[in-house]
């Protein structure tokens, strides 16, 4: 049922629900009053004045444009008022003024969950209803097939709706923490591939320097190993078959013959 002050003849947060015919109406109701946690009454009421008018503003607009293509008219019994406000909510900025917490797109499918609550204690004590707007449909000579019949439904559409409540909650929190962890983890992985790109350069230099190292090793036996006319014609010789340049071999063949090169059948530690 559309909202109609449900809020004004049940109080939102102190409202009894009682657990027969609908074990799982007080349930639904103390969900809902979790979500709305730390509102006041008069935002509430506010809030389900607001979502009653995008509910009607886009059945409103849903409307002319099936009518201009040609289709079925749009009612709003065509689907859930949980369905319709999921589908219309976006178009809104519902979002809490700067450094409050109320209200968020959940509070408001909560909120919604909450009045139907309402609507099937209503259907089923429509004694309750002294501003009348409930008895229209289920008055207090109706049958209690009747009752039934119309509280059973509010239940349904109040489940669906406390369940996509949670279902936003859930969202707006993962968006919560991505806000505080993502720049957290930026922050990680740069000094993460700073550490490997530190390490990769770590172990090429090692890498080289036992190459160089092994290198240098096999140049001087290659000098060793025969006469050269001169260091620069050894040196030209021993560069291609040690891959290295012909002045880095020629310098370590001068530092061999000055005696300068230290252990050169073992590697440094």
């Amino acid at each position: 049922m559309p909202y109609f002050r449900q809020f004004n003849q049940f109080h939102p947060f102190t409202g009894t629900v009682p657990l027969v015919p609908f074990f799982a109406l007080r349930d639904i109701a103390e969900r809902a009053r979790t979500l709305l946690h730390g509102a006041s009454i008069e935002q509430i009421i506010q809030l389900a004045e607001s979502i009653e008018w995008m509910i009607n503003s886009g059945l409103s607009r849903a409307h002319e444009d099936a009518l201009s293509e040609g289709e079925s008219p749009v009612t709003r019994g065509m689907h859930s008022d949980a369905k319709w406000l999921s589908e219309f909510i976006s178009a809104y900025d519902v979002q809490p003024p700067t450094g409050k917490a109320f209200p968020n797109q959940h509070h408001a499918i909560a909120v919604l969950a909450l009045w139907q609550v309402v609507d099937a204690l209503l259907s089923i004590q429509p004694d309750l209803d002294v501003i009348g707007h409930h008895v229209k449909d289920v008055s207090e000579s109706a049958s209690v097939e009747r009752q039934l019949m119309y509280a059973g439904k509010y239940v349904i559409d109040a489940m669906e709706a406390i369940c996509v409540a949670e279902k936003l909650f859930e969202q707006h929190n993962n968006n919560r923490l991505s806000v505080i962890l993502i720049p957290s983890a930026e922050d990680e992985l740069k000094t993460a591939v700073k550490t490997r790109i530190s390490l990769q350069a770590q172990a090429a230099a090692i890498e080289k320097h036992k190459t160089n190292h092994a290198a240098r090793v096999r140049a001087i036996e290659l000098y060793t190993s025969r006469n050269y006319s001169s260091v620069e014609a050894a040196a030209q010789a021993i560069a291609a078959q040690v891959f290295m340049a012909p002045r880095t071999v020629a310098k370590w063949i001068y530092d061999e013959r000055k005696g300068r090169t230290t252990s050169l059948t073992a590697m440094p530690a």
